[in-house]
């Protein structure tokens, strides 16, 4: 599809469309032989942001490519914010600054609907209804670059403590499909309340936060803009903070939501905790010098301890040694750690078999019972249990039968050659964590990370109240149990309501020795489609969430049905839910007539496609059952991605050839999801039964349905071919 190029641009006597936008604009006298044109580049692409109490000023700058023989003409377009003001335009032709003009929603609106019916191009329809900066750009060299930097400011919209900064990525380069040479982005916040949750559903970003200024960035080659770039940031005085992000795309159905919880703390104010690291020594740790990355992990943490804190060390091998014999746990003076760092230089080693049931038995056994003092504990092995029990069940019942129930259990899986789904349960039945270190990775730099985000323990044992009510009532939360609360870190839940109304969430929690609670008045909208991400972010939690129940505990029926339910509508796919589709061997030779979108279904013949097909479906099957092992390993990998999700739109990598083919044949714009079907790009959640309404694309009617209703722009820049269910309307865009 042609776009504009964060502009529109036209080559001298020939009408083409770019994104990011530079629009052609040809001489009236002169006709030119038609040439086909390659489409203008952008090479690089940054933006800078400074936000301060809540106003955010943005400077971006472009760096064109034009790989035509040609010079080119255009008008530079680029969408602005609700009431932004734009301060600078800057690009020089000849040493004279060139000036733009600020279009407003109605005007852009009409720029953008003559550009599209005059060059038979859908890829603007989804900027209609915003604010837009114009300016007239020539000329463009031939076979050179064009750099453009912009600044606007504006306020951003604030909902009680929270705020909203979004930049249009997706008015960058040649479309959502576009690869652009480099993207890369830099936000420094600052407050005079302190900062609380800073959080983006769009992307991984690195974020770097004080109590009174925070730094968040991003940097990609070769990437795609495929969607916005949107940041949530909040700033409070509370103890606790918690932030409230609704979404509900209609009036009637159920909503969804985002909750952000984080502490502000003191450091006299982190609790004092227990720590029992518990290392395996066998033979096998000897391999690839993972015995002595071990170490340094170990010291890294004992020398990280607070002097508050109590702590101990168990290894074990064939038999279990525990560091300090006389008491179950000691201070954590400067003493003390010294005394443990040279024994682990001294007296750690590997040898013998791996007897992980004695070793978390004398861990478990140095609990102090009558402590309210999280009691914390690190588990590294590198293999599968050889002596006492070897069997999941059995090494789970040493913890449950401890009955803890202040214990926090974390984790580290070592190479592939473990039982990634005994780690994996431990984990989750008591409120930890898990990481799994690959054969290349640094042991002590995934075991100091972790570390590091649980060692300041805020607020412990918590419990959450939501409102249940005649009003309002709440569903489905992820995760299913609520984390600890840990200084500089944020919790993020995401769940589902109905109903409508301003309501109260109850969050409960221990604060050293006491009990505290907190309320927080929330509205809960009828409707609100302004945060358009948290439906597939909740998705892929509870995607995430019942392949654990299902691999953890067996497969039922319903289960299944959810996954594949969720899959379809939100085009999530990957092996691990394509195969669920299978009931059984027997359906592998029985593709229904219409194919379902958003899962992969059976073959139905035996080509070297469709072999390929069943291998991926057999091992996806295999991969879910098995324990142990590099398929368990990536497994657990990947559904530990998806529990803990925090970008909406990627899913959990996999090297699936079939995977790829059905990711091509899908495309995610907010919160809906399309699939290609019979060349007609189908809204998932079209059914058939919905009113229908047939325009014919680029007629009177299609724009005018733009021109009433802006926000379908963007699904209906898909192309000349769609059906998006919108206001429960069924529109099919045709081209016959």
């Amino acid at each position: 599809m042609k776009r504009l190029l964060s502009a529109i641009l036209i080559l001298m006597g020939l009408s083409f469309a770019y994104s990011c936008r530079i629009v052609p604009v040809p001489p009236p006298d002169i006709v030119r032989p038609a040439v086909e044109l390659q489409k203008i580049q952008v090479r690089q692409h940054h933006f800078q942001v400074t936000i301060q109490d809540g106003v955010a000023t943005t400077v971006l700058e472009t760096v064109f490519y034009n790989p035509n023989p040609r010079i080119l003409e255009g008008t530079y377009l680029f969408p602005l914010p609700k009431g932004a003001s734009v301060s600078q335009f800057s690009m020089w032709i000849d040493g004279k600054e060139m000036k733009g003009e600020l279009l407003d929603a109605q005007k852009a609106r009409d720029l953008y609907v003559s550009i599209v019916r005059r060059m038979i191009d859908p890829g603007l329809l989804e900027f209609v209804g915003r604010e837009t900066f114009k300016m007239q750009i020539f000329p463009i060299p031939a076979n050179g670059e064009k750099k453009i930097k912009l600044t606007y400011q504006h306020l951003l919209p604030k909902d009680g403590s929270l705020m909203q900064y979004v930049y249009p990525l997706t008015t960058v380069g040649n479309g959502r499909e576009d690869t652009l040479g480099k993207l890369s982005f830099q936000i420094n916040i600052s407050s005079q309340i302190p900062i609380q949750s800073i959080f983006s559903p769009s992307h991984k970003v690195k974020v770097v936060k004080e109590e009174n200024k925070a730094t968040v960035s991003f940097e990609e080659e070769k990437a795609h803009p495929d969607r916005d770039f949107t940041l949530y940031l909040s700033s409070s005085d509370k103890k606790v903070d918690l932030s409230f992000v609704p979404f509900r795309q209609e009036e009637g159905e159920k909503g969804y939501f985002l909750l952000m919880l984080s502490p502000k703390a003191k450091n006299e104010e982190i609790q004092a905790k227990d720590m029992v690291f518990l290392f395996d020594t066998s033979g096998s740790m000897l391999a690839g010098n993972k015995i002595e990355q071990a170490k340094e992990a170990l010291k890294y943490c004992l020398k990280s301890l607070r002097k508050e804190d109590r702590f101990n060390i168990v290894t074990f091998s064939t038999t279990v040694k525990r560091y300090q014999t006389e008491s179950n746990l000691i201070e954590a003076s400067k003493e003390n750690i010294e005394k443990a760092v040279s024994f682990v230089d001294s007296k750690v080693y590997a040898s013998g078999a791996t007897n992980i049931e004695d070793g978390l038995s004398v861990a478990l056994s140095m609990a102090s019972r009558d402590s309210k003092r999280p009691f914390m504990l690190f588990f590294l092995t590198d293999g599968r249990p050889t002596i006492g029990a070897t069997d999941t069940e059995s090494i789970l019942a040493v913890a449950k039968k401890a009955n803890l129930p202040n214990l926090r259990l974390f984790a580290f899986g070592v190479g592939v050659d473990l039982n990634a789904k005994l780690l994996d349960a431990m984990a989750e039945q008591n409120r930890g964590a898990q990481e799994y270190v690959g054969e290349k990775e640094d042991i002590e730099l995934k075991v100091s990370n972790l570390f590091d985000k649980v060692s300041s323990p805020v607020l412990t044992d918590i419990s959450i109240e939501f409102p249940s009510s005649k009003e309002t009532k709440i569903m489905d939360v992820y995760p299913k149990n609520f984390p600890d609360l840990f200084k500089g870190a944020q919790v993020n839940l995401v769940g589902r309501y109905s109903g409508k109304g301003d309501q109260v969430i109850r969050l409960k929690g221990r604060i050293g020795e006491e009990e505290q609670t907190f309320d927080y008045e929330v509205s809960f909208p009828e409707k609100n489609i302004e945060n358009s991400q948290i439906p597939r972010l909740w998705a892929t939690r509870k995607i995430g969430f019942l392949l654990e129940q299902i691999r953890l505990e067996g497969a039922e029926s319903h289960l299944k049905k959810e996954v594949v339910d969720l899959a379809q509508e939100f085009g999530i796919v990957t092996p691990y839910t394509s195969y669920l589709v299978l009931e059984d061997d027997a359906q592998i030779s029985q593709r229904p007539p219409t194919p379902r979108p958003g899962v992969w279904q059976a073959p139905s013949s035996t080509s070297t496609q469709d072999v390929s097909r069943q291998k991926e479906m057999e091992y996806a099957k295999k991969s879910m059952a098995t324990e142990s092992g590099k398929d368990a390993v990536e497994t657990s990998r990947w559904i530990k991605g998806a529990k803990e999700a925090d970008v909406a739109y990627e899913s959990p990598k996999s090297e699936s050839k079939s995977k790829a083919k059905a990711d091509s044949m899908i495309k995610k714009i907010d919160d809906k999801t399309f699939y290609l079907k019979d060349k007609i790009w189908q809204d998932s959640i079209y059914q058939g039964k919905e009113k229908k309404i047939r325009i014919r694309y680029m007629s009177e009617e299609y724009l005018k349905l733009l021109t009433e209703k802006a926000a379908i722009g963007k699904y209906l820049a898909l192309g000349p071919k769609v059906i998006v269910v919108w206001e429960n309307v069924a529109y099919e865009i045709y081209n016959d």
